[in-house]
């Protein structure tokens, strides 16, 4: 039997059947789904009950978007480049402005009229109405590529301020009327790791879980979900750790991979603890890493199998990653991959709540002692995007954290995605090798093997 799953069900499904909670608040918060932004719903065992839904139009991920698009960027690429950039601002300046654009309404609910100015067809494709009305607001957008002003800079910090206010508004709202005491979030507002620490440290909810492939892409896992449901109602599912689904490679394919190239040198080692020692040995020596291991992260962030590593105490290594390595804005942070047992020594973290981190979706402070140990990971307002890693999640990269924590003293590594600038993640270890010559990456380690430049004649 066909089963058809509306957007916002499959959304809801997806953060829902695989928190591991048996009853729980639900919020889908999106730029733009089938007929609604948003939608309140209750999951209780196999059922999900919809309590309140927003129409599309007034959209607070639609809203993000517009103004990413008027501050130079891409509208519905470069949103998380939006909040990046919020911590260089005073969301004082521009918030009760900027406020004005939400009308937050008695029933938890709310109301964005200025998304609804786009009335010719060319104004609907380009949101050309709602720029205008910006464009009264706050001035002239800002030419893409051009230098960032620090009035944007508050413009920015503003609308992360009402975001966060608005989110704040639904949830407060509806954690009294349902008495629930767990949450579950997704749809790509709740990819904002800014906003989802806001609500952590509201401490409203006893727990929270945000599906770690929060946009659409994690509506192909609630949908599947549901119809599981739907046919098997007893059904129950863990829950999820680190979605490591990916294709993996063996040593045998990457051997096949590297073989006869002549634009590089490659070291095959007799097992992985070597590998790993001298991995560290290069981090600590302020090499950047190309780290391929494992199976492929399933959702947006490298969860440390495809990722590019680094040495989080280096201070200019923040510039030399964002310049020379990911062409990128120089405003935007780098997350720190850290051991699960000593997160709360390093990171404002609750004990207990380890496991919340471990898809890097949660904005957390450095603790004082840590933030000028940390320059590399440590944002401008003294945030980081943490990640923890737990051994039975992922014991190759916890071991390279710990023998890293041996030589450094903290378990901690710079992590980011192991792409360059427009290109996916890379998948297979022919991609892997083309990247890491790409971006120039002191090496690449794929399974038991490491790979140098074919010029580097170090050992």
């Amino acid at each position: 039997m066909l089963v058809s799953v509306p957007h916002h069900l499959a959304h809801a499904a997806s953060a829902f059947y695989v928190s591991g909670f048996d009853e729980s608040l639900i919020l889908v918060s999106d730029g733009m789904g089938e007929f609604h932004s948003a939608t309140v719903a209750i999951g209780k065992g196999n059922e999900i009950h919809i309590i309140k839904q927003i129409p599309g139009l007034h959209s607070l991920g639609l809203l993000y978007g517009v103004f990413t698009l008027y501050l130079g960027f891409f509208m519905g690429l470069d949103e998380y480049k939006v909040m990046g950039l919020a911590p260089y601002g005073d969301a004082r300046r521009h918030f009760d402005k900027l406020m004005e654009l939400v009308q937050l309404k008695q029933d938890g609910t709310y109301e964005i009229p200025v998304l609804s100015r786009n009335l010719s067809w060319e104004d609907k494709e380009t949101y050309a109405g709602t720029l205008r009305e910006l464009t009264e607001m706050f001035g002239r957008p800002r030419e893409p590529g051009s230098e960032i002003s620090q009035d944007q800079m508050d413009i920015a910090a503003a609308l992360q301020a009402v975001l966060q206010a608005s989110l704040l508004h639904v949830l407060q709202h509806f954690r009294k009327e349902t008495d629930q005491k767990q949450l579950c979030m997704a749809g790509g507002v709740a990819l904002n790791c800014s906003a989802n620490g806001v609500i952590l440290r509201s401490r409203m909810f006893r727990k929270i879980f945000v599906q770690p492939a929060a946009g659409d892409d994690g509506t192909a896992l609630g949908a599947a979900m549901y119809v599981q449901r739907y046919h098997e109602p007893k059904a129950r599912c863990a829950r999820m750790s680190v979605p490591l689904w990916g294709p993996e490679y063996d040593n045998a394919s990457i051997a096949r991979a590297v073989k006869g190239r002549t634009d590089c040198r490659v070291v095959e080692y007799s097992s992985f603890d070597e590998l790993v020692q001298d991995v560290t040995r290069r981090l600590s020596q302020g090499e950047i890493i190309g780290w391929f291991q494992g199976q492929m992260e399933f959702g947006p962030r490298a969860l440390g199998n495809r990722s590019i590593l680094a040495d989080p105490r280096d201070s200019g290594m923040r510039r030399r990653i964002n310049h020379l390595v990911k062409k990128r804005e120089e405003f935007r942070p780098f997350a720190p991959a850290v051991t699960a047992e000593t997160a709360v020594q390093y990171f404002d973290i609750r004990a207990g709540e380890e496991p919340t981190y471990a898809h890097m979706l949660f904005i957390a402070q450095v603790r004082k002692p840590y933030q000028r140990q940390l320059p590399a990971i440590t944002h401008v307002d003294g945030s980081a995007r943490v990640q923890t890693v737990q051994r039975h999640d992922n014991p190759r990269f916890w071991g390279l954290l710990n023998a890293f924590g041996k030589v450094a003293g903290m378990p901690i590594l710079l992590n980011t995605s192991f792409n360059v600038r427009g290109q996916q993640l890379v998948r297979t270890p022919e991609q892997a090798v083309d990247t890491f010559l790409a971006a120039r990456l002191h090496a690449l380690a794929m399974g038991n093997y490491l790979v140098v430049p074919a010029g580097d004649g170090r050992s």
